[in-house]
């Protein structure tokens, strides 16, 4: 791997100051009060509660919940909304990444930070998103997380709009400390998985001066398919779906239709062969994951001190698809040649009348599955992120100065679709009117039900895919202190700056870029820039009971002007017992190097109708279909002007279109304000409980306009948006007939759209938490709350040009969610029992959902009972006990799923009547348990 100069400078740096993690908090002596630095703030304070509302899960109660990921571990927030997940990363531009995501605003509005700094970008886009993979980042090293729930882009600059993810790894450990667990679904013994990690930390920085903490960890998990846990999904789906669970007629070695099922076939049923197709169903894709940190401090001189840390990942995720089926029956494949920009068709054939095993004497529709097919979706990632850096006090005032390098690169390779050119040489040329009498039985080509060479199927299947590359390198520094003083203390100060420069390559294989590849379109891009801001943040104890905080950063990205995010809080504490907050703010996202920089994204778009050329083809159509009627039946022309009649209406009413989408450079920054109003109130010792409203709107929010909303507005675009072909060579309409109708345009060929400022969203709600100590006659029981409720979530939409509905209680957004974890220590026994609550939705969201499958009409169409037209509420109880039989060993049993209970049945996700694949994976989970070992040398 090639490396910057400020790489090779990091490593040598971090070699030389002999390797140190970043300190959260500076030693004090040890009777004053430490002050840390809380996500939200670059100014460190005694006081845990300020302004901002901050969330804070420390280890302990991150290991109650049974996590053994940073994913799982944020998914134990009642304010994170899921995200893009590895696990169903198949059918994502990004495969192999997780993501985070707070108050449903998306992984490109949440910040993830790794002490306080941000770690590499994962180096696929998911189509133009750029995000941070939380899977590169050590679960056993996590020492808390923060989680700042109002925004941030006021000190960490862009993508901070929903809030900042701050994960805060172990400082000044001393030690050996080797972890294991294992889990797996007792229901079934699948979804298992397992991990090891171990940690070293050597040196007492308070006696000795200095400290080095090293961490290792592996992390597996096994793939399987639907069949193996089939029959552990909940049976209602089966009485509303008739397909759900069935064997397929596109099997092996296949089926002619009219004439019945070929020799050698396994599974005979009504009078056709079929496959299991759960058979390679994927519930969940193999992964291995190695993650490792490195860092360490050392003092130097006077108080100065040296830090640096290493964070180095490597991921591989194999997914496996369901074998490449073929058969007449179903519709052709159009796609884009990325070359000529024309529309290219793959079309299913049959068997030709000259095939020894078609006995029809005619071409017959065949039914095949590829079972001897390679078919897999590998992604394979590097990532790492190595900094440096020295800090220490001048007069009064600290200071903290850093460099560093991160990045990584992801090789996507896949296989199991049709090459368009190895299918001509190894079955034949689809495309005739009369297929070759070797169609599917060519000399030293594919033969049906027999053993096929590797050569031929690479040929027919040949790999194919992407790799992505990201880098970037960085300066970043920071002041602190007192400059004044107000009646209720001294005024501290902050200043710092952050210094970067990025890159980013996609490159699709040649299989790809060459359009080769049937179906698929492709994307590739290639860009870099450097950006820079500098922020500064002052509290203002303006009396003892009442203290402002003024925030705010100057970003400068290439393309706009200089951004400035301001921020505004205040606190105020009357009584020890109570304190109240509130903060408003700005947020922003710069657009990205896929968004703005030079990219192009093609694919094939079907089922537009043109504006320009619709109407006249359908009054030729109409009038063709009236010449039809008026023959009679015995006419040779009749059924060729029938004919002519629907292709004239699908050229250009249902019209395939290559679709282009472009970078654009003109872009502006999305934005956002929020604003929060607290309540932080402790009755007594060991009890606290928040309150906060918030409110977040977004805008400017990057996307891409519809086709039809293109076409529309056609004549108002630049020259070249939408390209046309000529009207010499008109594809539907004659010279006549151009005339006849008033055809001024030809038909469309391509459409190249760009991102645009298009779109809003605002939301806002209530969160709440409680933690106390509960006395009871025998123990102490320590009680934790962290709910959620939605007020409101809308979509801008350009369609109506308003909001939509309030998507609050619709599908996917439920309004209350809580987390309640109920916790008893007794002697060597810790026992903690979880109960996670979400309140149920209806089936349809916004008002396009109006007149879909799941409205009450819609479900008592599909037989589904009135009662399940709904997401219902969902209740989960989890169990976890801690043991330790000796100070050194720590044993642990999680038990999740606690009274196996079903999830709610959510037919939407299934699909309805038409429902194939199960819609939840803790359906057929049920009951799992994980076992855990820690032993500390």
């Amino acid at each position: 791997m090639k490396t910057s100069p400020a790489f090779r400078l990091s490593l040598l740096a971090l070699a030389c100051a002999a390797l140190a993690q970043p300190a959260m908090s500076q030693e004090q002596p040890a009777s004053a009060p430490q002050k840390v630095e809380i996500t939200g703030s670059r100014i460190k304070r005694i006081d845990a509660e300020g302004a901002s509302p901050v969330q804070v899960l420390k280890r302990e109660e991150l290991e109650a919940t049974g996590a053994t990921t940073v994913r799982e571990m944020l998914d134990s927030l009642a304010s994170s909304s899921g995200g893009l997940s590895d696990i169903g990363g198949s059918n994502s531009f990004a495969p192999g990444a997780t993501a985070a995501s707070l108050r449903n605003l998306g992984k490109q509005s949440t910040l993830v930070l790794l002490n306080g700094r941000r770690i590499a970008a994962y180096p696929l886009a998911d189509y133009q998103e750029i995000f941070s993979n939380i899977d590169t980042l050590p679960g056993e090293a996590v020492d808390r997380i923060e989680i700042l729930k109002n925004g941030g882009s006021s000190l960490y600059g862009s993508d901070a709009m929903a809030g900042v993810i701050n994960i805060i790894t172990r400082k000044d450990y001393q030690g050996i400390q080797v972890d294991a667990s294992e889990r797996k679904s007792l229901r079934n013994g699948e979804f298992k998985s397992r991990d090891a990690a171990l940690t070293a930390g050597f040196g007492d920085f308070a006696r000795d001066g200095w400290n080095v903490l090293g961490n290792i960890e592996a992390f597996h998990r096994d793939g399987f398919f639907w069949r193996e846990v089939l029959d552990d999904v909940n049976p209602a789906y089966k009485k509303v779906s008739a397909s759900f669970g069935s064997f397929s007629t596109y099997s092996y070695p296949g089926n002619i239709i009219g004439q019945g099922p070929l020799d050698g076939c396994a599974t005979v049923i009504g009078g056709l062969c079929r496959y299991d197709r759960y058979q390679r169903f994927q519930v969940v894709p193999d992964s291995s994951r190695v993650n490792s940190l490195l860092s360490g401090r050392l003092r130097l001189d006077g108080d100065k001190e040296a830090y640096g840390e290493v964070l180095l990942s490597n991921i591989r995720t194999g997914y496996k698809s369901a074998f490449q089926t073929y058969g007449a029956a179903a519709s052709p494949i159009t796609w884009t040649d990325p070359n000529t920009l024309q529309p290219l068709t793959f079309y299913y054939r049959g068997l030709p009348a000259e095939h020894p095993l078609n006995q029809l004497g005619e071409e017959a529709e065949f039914r095949y599955r590829f079972v001897d097919a390679p078919t897999y979706n590998n992604a394979d990632t590097f990532q790492y992120r190595a900094l440096t850096g020295l800090k220490g006090s001048l007069s009064a005032w600290d200071w903290d100065v850093a460099v560093g390098a991160m990045g990584g690169n992801t090789d996507n390779k896949q296989r199991g679709a049709f090459s368009n050119s190895g299918f001509k040489s190894m079955i034949g040329d689809y495309n005739k009117d009369t297929l070759d009498a070797d169609f599917f039985n060519k000399s030293g080509g594919y033969q049906i039900g027999k053993q096929n060479s590797d050569s031929v199927l690479s040929t027919l299947f040949p790999e194919y895919g992407f790799k992505g590359k990201v880098t970037q390198v960085f300066a970043d520094g920071k002041i602190s202190g007192d400059v004044g003083q107000l009646p209720g203390g001294p005024i501290a100060l902050a200043l710092g700056y952050d210094l970067r420069h990025e890159s980013m390559s996609v490159t699709p294989s040649d299989r790809i870029a060459s359009g080769d590849m049937v179906g698929y379109g492709t994307s590739a891009s290639s860009a870099s820039r450097s950006f820079g801001a500098l922020f500064g943040e002052a509290d203002l104890p303006i009396t003892k009971e009442l203290e402002g905080q003024v925030a705010a950063r100057l970003d400068k990205f290439p393309g706009f002007g200089a951004h400035l995010s301001p921020k505004l809080g205040l606190r105020f504490q009357p009584a020890k017992e109570v304190m109240f907050r509130a903060t408003a703010e700005t947020g922003f996202r710069a657009p990205n190097l896929s968004e703005s920089a030079p990219s192009t994204k093609l694919a094939f778009e079907t089922g537009v109708s043109d504006p320009q050329r619709c109407p006249q083809a359908t009054a030729l159509a109409n009038d063709l279909t009236a010449q039809a009627d008026a023959l009679p039946d015995t006419d040779p022309n009749k059924p060729l002007l029938y004919a002519r009649a629907d292709q004239v209406q699908t050229n250009e009413c249902s019209a395939g279109v290559a679709n282009i989408t472009a970078n654009n450079p003109t872009l502006k920054p999305e934005t956002s304000r929020s604003f929060n109003l607290g309540m932080v109130l402790q009755p007594a010792a060991k009890w606290s409980t928040t309150v906060d409203y918030w409110n977040i709107e977004r805008r400017n929010e990057i996307g891409l306009k519809s086709t039809q909303d293109l076409l529309s507005v056609e004549s108002t675009l630049p020259a070249g948006e939408i390209s046309r072909g000529t009207l010499a060579n008109d594809p539907t309409f004659s010279a006549a007939e151009q005339t006849q109708y008033g055809v001024t345009k030809g038909a469309i060929v391509s459409l190249t759209n760009r991102f645009e400022n298009l779109f809003k969203t605002k939301t806002s709600g209530l969160d709440f938490s409680v933690k106390g100590e509960l006395p009871t006659p025998f123990v102490p029981v320590e009680m934790d709350v962290d709910a959620t409720y939605t007020i409101n979530y809308q979509v801008f939409s350009a369609a109506i040009n308003r909001y939509g509905l309030n998507l609050s209680g619709r599908y996917g957004l439920s309004k209350w969610l809580v987390n309640t974890t109920w916790t008893i220590k007794t002697g060597d026994f810790t026992h903690s029992m979880r109960w996670a609550y979400a309140e149920g939705t209806k089936l349809v969201g916004d008002f396009t959902d109006e007149n879909s499958n799941f409205t009450a009409a819609g479900c008592a169409s599909q037989k589904i009972a009135a009662s399940d037209c709904r997401v219902k509420n969902s209740n989960r109880w989890d169990y976890n006990l801690g043991w330790n039989p000796m100070k050194s060993l720590h044993l642990g049993l999680h038990i999740g799923n606690v009274f196996q209970q079903r999830p709610p049945v959510d037919y939407n996700a299934f699909g309805g009547s038409a429902g194939i694949i199960p819609s939840s994976l803790t359906d057929a989970e049920g009951r799992t348990a994980k076992l855990s070992a820690s032993y500390k040398f």
